[in-house]
């Protein structure tokens, strides 16, 4: 698959993205990072999507 398209790079500074994630799929908190740890939440728009099937 090849997904083209513009990219948005977001801080997370509260890391908010893994704890919704692991709280929706998991039902708990996600082990604590260190504060140096970067997030970014990297959203695509896609243009063009194209692929293949075997």
């Amino acid at each position: 698959m090849d997904i083209r398209g513009t990219v948005e790079l977001i801080e997370d500074p509260e890391k908010s993205l893994p704890r919704e994630l692991s709280q929706k799929y998991l039902g708990e908190d996600p082990p604590p990072e260190p504060d140096e740890v970067l997030r970014l939440v990297v959203r695509v728009t896609p243009q063009k999507i194209s692929g293949f099937s075997v």
